[in-house]
């Protein structure tokens, strides 16, 4: 039980600070910025969108911890679901600090960085573009909480008119957020702390497998270990000698885009059916590209 405490409250303390912000960044896109404006300044090519939402993570960096709540907010807002999607798992990928740790943590191995950015991307790509043509547009259809029938007031029921404008409403929407997905979370995290505990990377090192099979263990070890993304690279590292390439690439690529944690936290935001097919393609998609890396 010691043992569970010390790594369930560095996880919960590590990941709260960003959850915060990802309801605070929610709110904030909930309140001040309109339909619109969004749709004024998005491409109309669902597929030029989506190649822009796969990179922008270089410009606006997001982590996995921040990226469900920002996501659920965009994509209220009206942002198409294929650019909300892929923003959100490409994002913790590109992102110049995670970028810069799988630099160091492979000893300036271009290829490995190249690999990550790259291919993560490119994953994100095709789940967003795939996941948007099994839902439709409507919000309603996906995201658990439906849009308020009074257009008068905020989608989210709070009683705040829409254009309500302060400190006090922004905080009211981000206050009902945080409790709502930190309940998921912790709930996540426990489950993650379990994980960690019970599964040992060194239980790998020096096995040997088949390149399908170690993808397979490597995304699910990914998962279920729940690994920051600006810190999961000095662990794939050290699989690099027994691994094959693409198994070590599933774990940077999966990792950041969907773990336990994660999981849970999409679920108090979106309907359990929609996760579950987001959850399928994304390991459907990471395996397929990282078989083919050689």
């Amino acid at each position: 039980m010691e043992e569970f405490s010390v790594v369930f409250t560095s996880m919960v303390l590590e990941a709260l600070p960003f959850i915060l912000i990802g309801v605070l960044v929610s709110a904030f896109i909930q309140m001040y910025l309109s339909e619109e404006h969004i749709r004024r300044v998005l491409p109309q090519n669902k597929v030029i969108g989506g190649i822009i939402a796969a990179f922008i993570g270089v410009f606006f960096p997001i982590c996995e911890c921040t990226s469900v709540p920002i996501t659920k907010g965009l994509i209220r807002k009206g942002i198409p679901i294929n650019m909300a999607i892929t923003y959100m798992l490409a994002a913790p990928i590109v992102s110049p600090i995670v970028i810069m740790s799988t630099y160091y943590a492979f000893n300036g191995n271009i290829k490995v960085v190249a690999f990550r950015t790259f291919l993560g991307a490119l994953a994100a790509f095709i789940i967003g573009y795939l996941i948007s043509i099994m839902n439709s547009e409507n919000v309603n259809s996906i995201l658990r909480e439906g849009i308020d029938k009074n257009r008068e007031l905020c989608d989210c029921g709070c009683g705040y008119l829409k254009n309500s404008r302060g400190l006090k409403p922004l905080l009211y929407h981000a206050s009902k957020e945080f409790y709502n997905v930190t309940i998921y979370f912790i709930f996540g995290a426990s489950i993650a702390t379990v994980s960690n505990l019970i599964i040992s990377k060194n239980e790998f090192l020096g096995m040997h497998f088949s390149t399908p099979v170690a993808i397979i263990i490597m995304m699910l070890f990914a998962f279920f270990v729940s690994l920051c993304s600006e810190a999961d690279a000095f662990v794939a590292s050290t699989f690099l000698s027994t691994m094959p390439l693409g198994a070590v690439m599933s774990f940077l690529i999966l990792g950041p885009m969907i773990d336990v944690k994660n999981t849970f936290m999409l679920l108090s935001y979106f309907k359990k059916g929609f996760v579950f097919k987001l959850v399928f393609l994304i390991f459907a998609v990471s395996f397929i590209i990282c078989a083919l890396v050689i």
